[in-house]
């Protein structure tokens, strides 16, 4: 236990031993936005998380878990709604957790939870498809999952940071589940936006410079991303999204078939193999 808060890690994790979490500081403050990403339109989010605070309501209080939650807390509850009990865990002894944890192993029952929410969180494990499985066997059978990950998107978690996904690969990360709404996060507006961050970021190298170009940038360029309103219902814009979201149920059993995944490809490149 730190600070009354327990590291449910096992012994032997070489990324995040236990008792790396001895000295584990206070919460980081909470973020202003959604996601932390410097003003990056979120499409999705606030429409999917109130799908969940509303179709997880029982006798009981929803139990919700929040991968990776960060400084998201106080978003997420807010967003959920005063009727979820919502329990975040996170690597980061910095983060605002109930517990910490690491998601290949996570440390709860069978069908525990009614839902599971992962924003920006699956691009920073190593092995993505096992933590897919942890959240389909923590949530209960029909429980939901809200998940977002990125794919036109720059390195943003050194060295933490090792995956990307297609819309097609995202729903193929979720076979376990069935669909109830897909699609854009953010879209190739906010990709533009980041690419002209992270062109004039090589300019610079000192900590101060790179703040200030940051700064200068976004400022200027920082409209381009309201764009993606626009956007979003367009094929094209699938094929160069800054980030996807999946929002499924978990099936009682079996998978959703390659060839079901395939033909659910909504981008502007209709090809065919055979």
């Amino acid at each position: 236990m730190v600070g009354g808060r327990p590291v449910l890690i096992a012994p032997g994790n070489e990324l995040f031993p236990p008792h790396a979490y001895r000295d584990a500081g206070p919460a980081a403050a909470p973020a202003r936005r959604f996601r932390g990403t410097g003003g990056s339109v979120n499409l999705s989010a606030a429409r999917c998380l109130r799908y969940i605070s509303a179709h997880t309501a029982r006798d009981a209080p929803p139990r919700v878990l929040a991968l990776g939650s960060g400084r998201q807390r106080g978003r997420l509850a807010h967003d959920l709604g005063d009727a979820v009990e919502l329990i975040a865990v996170d690597v980061d002894s910095h983060a605002d957790v109930d517990a910490w944890c690491d998601a290949h192993a996570l440390p709860f029952p069978d069908g525990a939870f009614d839902a599971v929410i992962a924003t920006a969180v699956l691009e920073h494990v190593l092995r993505p498809e096992r933590v897919a499985a942890e959240i389909a066997r923590v949530l209960r059978m029909d429980g939901l999952v809200y998940s977002e990950i990125p794919f036109m998107q720059q390195v943003h978690e050194g060295a933490y940071d090792f995956t990307r996904y297609t819309l097609s690969g995202h729903r193929r990360l979720f076979e376990a589940f069935r669909e109830i709404e897909s699609g854009l996060v953010a879209g190739p507006a906010t990709a533009l936006a980041w690419s002209v961050e992270h062109l004039a970021l090589t300019l610079v190298k000192r900590p101060r410079s790179r703040l200030l170009v940051k700064a200068g940038v976004r400022g200027t360029f920082g409209w381009v991303r309201l764009a993606d309103r626009r956007l979003a219902r367009r094929p094209a814009a699938v094929d160069g999204a800054s980030c996807t979201y999946f929002l499924g149920a978990r099936r009682a059993s079996g998978t959703t078939s390659d060839r079901e995944i395939v033909a659910g490809y909504r981008g502007a490149q209709q090809r065919r193999h055979v």
